[in-house]
């Protein structure tokens, strides 16, 4: 609710729901929400959060989306709990549900303003985002529910939320979000490389929360990171709290020499890894994924895992106490089951809250139900 001030990734298989509220803000960066039906036969049952985000949001408005790529487990459900359409059709009073909370503000890549194609998951954040574009430089288009930020890192890089939540854009560069379109009849090509990079900081009575988001990006732009910005501002990439990009997928950072997407060892990339080493304090790593298991389908890896746990060690040994601050929301041991990853942000950083499940939904049931994920990583 309006007030508080965590940062929430929900269970969603593997796809990205993430939630940070601050200083009366609400900020969500994508959404992987099924409703009536499961995205692959593969997934585990997962919590409902739609009453989750309602809750956050208090008023039916969403301050900001941040659609990071338009990945269909980055962007499902969109329309299934966010309003469409102009502000003016919102229904405050449907007869047979709560209302569609509205978006005050939109924000995505120039890559995700015209993406080389649409799915059935994507096709209505899209089209929003192209109603949106329409309307800017228009007065409706200040607006709440109208309001639309093309992110560009040639630009703008830097903006706040609010007073004391602030942002700063790393990613991505033009070069990065222009990318080739397939061929007619071809697979389309990977809009991982576009997703936009950002960097979070939520201050408290002078103590700061940082936060690093980076939807699917790529090891390229993570080496790029590395070069650009890492050796000449190493602080800009700081964290206490880590997405692991791309679900904890090996190729964000490293390269999988014979391809598959069964779990191996791969070549890692130790730029990549330092664009992503900046941990302060005892940090903590966040897999929005299925369980991390040993020899299975990826994302996510295990093998990733193990960077990332070498990452928290800080150069110490890999013990129950760093292994306990990577976190996955698809459980950490055997028995777990699917859970909701809440930290509080506070003067002295971020704490773990106590883990809480909600409503677990089953696939294919009558309930909602959320679905999996990219499934090559």
């Amino acid at each position: 609710m309006r007030g508080d001030y965590r940062l929430t990734t929900f269970a969603s298989g593997c796809g990205d729901s993430i939630l940070i509220e601050a200083h009366d803000k609400v900020v969500m960066i994508d959404i992987h929400y099924r409703a009536a039906r499961a995205q692959d036969d593969e997934d585990d049952e997962a919590p409902d959060f739609a009453s989750d985000i309602r809750q956050a949001c208090g008023n039916d408005h969403l301050d900001v989306f941040v659609s990071t790529h338009p990945d269909k487990d980055h962007v499902g459900g969109f329309s299934e709990i966010f309003h469409c359409g102009s502000p003016e059709t919102w229904d405050s009073d449907p007869d047979d549900s709560d209302p569609k909370i509205i978006v005050d503000e939109i924000w995505c890549s120039p890559y995700g303003l015209n993406p080389h194609y649409t799915t059935d998951q994507s096709k209505p954040l899209t089209e929003e985002i192209k109603r949106r574009y329409v309307l800017q430089s228009t007065d409706a288009g200040y607006r709440d529910g109208n309001r639309l930020k093309v992110m560009d890192t040639s630009k703008v890089t830097t903006g706040s939320i609010a007073t004391d939540f602030e942002w700063r854009l790393l990613a991505p560069t033009p070069a990065e979000w222009d990318i080739p379109k397939a061929p007619e009849g071809c697979t389309p090509t990977s809009s991982n490389p576009t997703s936009l990079v950002i960097q979070w900081t939520v201050r408290r009575y002078g103590g700061d929360n940082l936060i690093l988001t980076c939807g699917d990006t790529s090891v390229e732009v993570l080496e790029r990171l590395e070069k650009d910005i890492h050796r000449k501002n190493p602080h800009h990439l700081a964290w206490q709290i880590l997405l692991a990009p791309h679900h904890c997928s090996r190729r964000s950072i490293g390269r999988v020499p014979f391809g598959g997407c069964t779990d191996g060892e791969f070549v890692e990339s130790t730029e990549a890894l330092k664009a992503l080493g900046e941990q302060r304090g005892n940090g903590y790593v966040v897999s929005s994924s299925r369980r991390v298991v040993r020899g299975g389908d990826t994302p996510p890896s295990w093998h990733a895992k193990r960077r990332y746990l070498r990452i928290l060690a800080n150069g110490g040994e890999i013990n129950g106490s760093v292994e306990g601050r990577f976190r996955c929301t698809g459980g950490n041991g055997a028995s777990d089951l699917p859970a909701h990853i809440v930290f509080n942000l506070t003067m002295g950083g971020p704490t773990l809250a106590p883990a809480k499940v909600s409503a677990a939904v089953g696939l294919g049931g009558g309930g909602a139900a959320v679905g999996g994920g990219g499934s090559y990583g």
